[in-house]
């Protein structure tokens, strides 16, 4: 009898395993199909562009079509695309998203690819050069040649024009892309050159070819400064001499030029970048979430209790902690560690006092904006910082502001030293911004924290009193320490007694310094020491993750 119940319990399990499995078959997770396309570079380059994709193959329903812009093949191009087209919407694809491997909207190949499939539905994603990780390959070339970037001259070299509207919008993609590396390198000149398309008319073909031998040569021949070539671009090459660079090196022998033929491929952030087209089209599951929590940070002992209050989190999330200050190498050794545990989309979390500190420059590392900020300190880093390189959505939030979590900690830091409230001053006192306008906004919200205090104190205090050092700013400094020192004085008048509540992270810095010779109570405890700080961040991360459609 026993026996005869094993068996029934196990067939019933098998039928409900059976059965969810087919339901699992039945109701697939809704994905679309990939169709990358790259221009057919021949033997060499083709290669190149096939190992770039079979990492994106291994996680992503995808098909690969190079375009020839050759005539005779333009049947067999047709009939790879609509295959590509078929095959994958019968594997279930939801829709057909093309991702052109190409460097601007103009490149004969897309165009080519889009009227084949003109009668198709699908959406097509940006090109390569429209995102950010074009540009960090282009720095990564233009650094391995540089010496002294503000003696130098970069000379682009593009290819594969069909016309001369076409080689005028690729220009100005190029020369977009150098502009940034040389905003960002302080190179001292830049300019482009574009090859044109073997398949070009032989008129157009060859005037263009010599105008851009021109430009080369012109550039080269001026002394004045040192000069950098860079091949950009996704040019033939069939074999080792067989090869678009041949040329360039020929045109480049009798000159005295850096140059080491290094193109876009082969290069890592290439696969990212096709990861990163892709994600915004994919479902997000919470555990592709990644987060960093972005802090200024300094020695151990000020590290420790922020990494203490991260720690509770990391068993919900995917969490690393940047030190630093918009610093591009911290944020992508962090990003780096997400990525390897499968975040898609990655937020880095400004923990600073208020949101207008690194905000700019944190946007501009993480290519969420083209512009850099004035940093809001005076030892904010190399100037010539660089962009990270993901293949993952990145956002950032942050800044405490007057946020009610934190101002509980104030108020009990108020608490901690407080003896007779009557005849105490408190002085909330923060580090400051160097702009006026970003300094009066850290006052604003430092009066809202002493409102809170001065309503959720259990006893009045004589006063309240905010104010900020611009500790990093000398010229602005000595007017704020004289305005804090005098505050102090003042409430020392008739028996009182100053309260001086350290209004950062961590510590004091340099409060004790700067007040040297006063006689005041200070609390240098700081907020990182305190649980809601860890509350703040959840709220943080739950806040953005509520944002985001998010797969079951």
């Amino acid at each position: 009898m026993l026996a005869s119940m094993r068996r029934f319990t196990i067939w019933i399990l098998l039928l409900i395993a059976v059965g969810l499995e087919q339901t699992a078959i039945a109701n697939p997770v809704p994905s679309p199909g990939f169709l990358v396309i790259a221009p057919d570079r021949e033997y060499l380059g083709n290669e190149e562009i096939k190992v770039a994709w079979a990492e994106f193959r291994q996680a992503h329903l995808t098909r690969l079509v190079l375009i020839s812009m050759v005539e005779d093949f333009q049947r067999e191009v047709q009939a790879k695309l609509q295959s590509a087209v078929a095959e994958m919407q019968g594997e279930g694809a939801t829709e057909i998203v093309l991702i052109p491997l190409v460097l601007s909207e103009a490149d004969p190949h897309l165009k080519k690819a889009r009227d084949l499939l003109a009668s198709a539905k699908i959406r097509i994603a940006p090109v390569l050069g429209g995102d950010p990780l074009a540009g960090q390959i282009l720095e990564d070339r233009v650094r391995a040649l540089s010496k002294e970037a503000s003696q130098e001259r970069l000379v682009v070299i593009g290819f594969g024009a069909t016309s001369q509207e076409e080689a005028e919008a690729m220009k100005r993609d190029l020369e977009r892309l150098a502009t940034e590396v040389r905003e960002t390198l302080h190179l001292a000149d830049t300019s482009i050159a574009i090859f044109y398309h073997g398949q070009t008319p032989d008129s157009v073909r060859d005037h263009g070819n010599r105008l851009a031998e021109t430009t080369i040569l012109t550039s080269i021949e001026k002394t004045d400064l040192r000069t950098l070539v860079v091949p950009f671009h996704l040019g033939h090459k069939h074999t080792g001499s067989m090869r678009l660079s041949r040329k360039i090196e020929s045109l480049l022998r009798e000159n005295s030029v850096a140059y080491d033929g290094r193109e876009i491929l082969p290069d890592p952030l290439v696969a990212r970048w096709l990861r990163k087209a892709a994600s915004p089209r994919l479902a997000i599951r919470k555990e592709e979430l990644g987060i960093i929590v972005m802090t200024h940070g300094a020695g151990e002992y000020y590290n420790e209790p922020i990494l203490k209050a991260v720690e509770p989190l990391r068993k919900r999330h995917n969490i690393e902690v940047a030190f630093g200050m918009a610093d591009d190498e911290t944020l992508q050794a962090a990003i780096d560690k997400l990525e390897a545990r499968g975040a898609r989309r990655i937020h880095v979390l400004r923990l600073y006092t208020i949101s207008r500190s690194l905000k700019a420059d944190t946007e501009f590392v993480l290519a969420l904006a083209n512009t850099r900020g004035a940093m809001s300190h005076s030892h904010s880093g190399k100037g010539g910082s660089s962009r990270v390189r993901s293949g993952g959505l990145l956002s950032t939030s942050g800044g405490f502001d007057d946020h009610p979590l934190i101002a509980e900690v104030l108020l009990q830091r108020v608490l901690e030293v407080s003896q007779d409230p009557d005849r105490e001053t408190v002085i909330l006192l923060a580090h400051g911004a160097g702009k006026d306008e970003d300094n009066r906004f850290w006052i604003e919200q430092m009066t809202q924290q002493a409102e809170f205090i001065r309503a959720k104190a259990p006893r009045k205090f004589r006063a309240i009193k905010v104010a900020t050092v611009r500790e990093d700013w000398p010229e602005k400094r000595e007017h704020a320490v004289a305005e804090v020192r005098k505050m102090i004085e003042e409430a020392r008048r008739d028996g009182g007694r100053a309260l001086v509540i350290s209004n950062r992270i961590v510590g004091t810095g340099p409060y004790r310094k700067l007040l040297s010779g006063l006689d005041y109570t200070l609390n240098d405890r700081g907020i990182a020491t305190h649980p809601n700080l860890t509350r703040w961040l959840e709220e943080q991360i739950e806040q953005w993750s509520g944002s985001l459609t998010l797969q079951n």
